[in-house]
């Protein structure tokens, strides 16, 4: 029970930030700012010393890229769910991800979501670092990225992207 209790947090969480975004922006679209993790010192204040150090450690152009600790295939709606529950609590902080499904831009943000097949969607966010050469609106990509402390919301996890690593399929 605890353990769905937590789920259902975190998700009720990851609908409020995209809820919460979908209004924000501007009216062509584009976010004008340079999109690089900023160091936050509370990131990390829910787990131990070590995990604010490794949170405050996180350059996305300094990441090894070749170190894949996770691949979401397309349609794999559990773990992107898992990932979307779990990154507001550091779970996954400094993780490289590889994950295919379609870029949405939603008010001021991007994010990468999954059909759940019953007219719904579930997805995270991602911010291309150093662009704004966002993907075409609902195409089928593949990012690679690292997930760090940011985004528009006190705690937030995003995905951070480097523009090379950014397919789109279709």
């Amino acid at each position: 029970m605890k353990r769905s209790g937590a789920l259902i947090l975190g998700l009720v969480m990851a609908f409020s930030v995209t809820v919460s975004v979908a209004g924000c922006g501007s009216s062509n679209g584009t976010n004008n700012q340079t999109n690089t993790p900023a160091v936050n010192s509370n990131a990390a204040s829910a787990g131990t010393s070590e995990s604010a150090s490794k949170t405050s450690a996180i350059d996305p152009k300094t990441v090894d890229y070749s170190k894949v600790d996770m691949t979401i295939a397309f349609g794999d709606t559990n773990s992107i769910n898992e990932i979307a529950s779990n990154m507001w609590f550091g779970n996954y902080d400094g993780q490289v991800v590889k994950v295919e499904g379609y870029a949405e831009h939603l008010g001021s943000s991007w994010s990468i979501m999954e059909d759940k097949g019953d007219g719904s969607k579930i997805g995270f966010n991602f911010v291309l670092v150093g662009s704004e050469d966002y993907p075409v609106d609902g195409s089928h990509v593949e990012l690679l990225g690292v997930i760090a402390p940011g985004g528009t919301m006190e705690g937030a996890r995003v995905l951070y992207v480097l523009p090379e690593n950014v397919k789109t399929l279709s």
